[in-house]
């Protein structure tokens, strides 16, 4: 009868064991990924050091790009705002930029693979206005859209 006792108090023990030691793990790993995911509440494209159009959290678009047809933009970078104030570019493999215009043929948007990901180039293709909106991809689906970026394009030909 004693080692049917010992037997249940040590099986109960090792169980107890193993239940709080994968309740813990769970909830370590739960905290640390919690800890390491940065949401993108905003953002900032700097051209030249410089700040040129900005999307602070919870605020409009300030700023505009104007270009005249022919030209193109010095290397823009995007920076990414979080909910603290903070700038950061992701470091996912799984991530990457994407563009979109509200009229095609004003502008062009163009990345070269040497420049990384997050920077790119407008060109000014026809006179006439558009909005950029650029979109921070995770796989196929967008983790942060920006509102609207005016860009307008000047034909110095008239």
């Amino acid at each position: 009868m004693k080692n049917y006792t010992l037997f249940s108090a040590v099986k109960t023990a090792f169980v107890l064991s193993f239940v709080l030691f994968t309740i813990s793990s769970c909830s370590n790993s739960t905290a640390n990924e919690e800890e390491e995911e940065i949401h993108a509440e905003g953002f900032v494209l700097k051209m030249n050091g410089q700040n040129v159009i900005e999307q602070l959290p919870g605020q409009e678009i300030s700023g505009q790009f104007n270009l005249t047809v022919g030209q193109e933009t010095d290397l823009i970078t995007i920076y990414f705002i979080d909910d603290e104030g903070d700038q950061f570019q992701p470091e996912e493999d799984e991530v990457s930029l994407s563009s979109q215009f509200s009229t095609s043929g004003v502008a062009e948007f163009e990345q070269h693979a040497e420049d990384g990901t997050w920077s790119f180039h407008l060109h000014g293709e026809s006179g006439g206005s558009t909005q950029l909106t650029l979109k921070l991809l995770h796989g196929d689906h967008s983790d942060f859209t920006t509102k609207p970026i005016p860009i307008n394009v000047e034909d110095q030909s008239n």
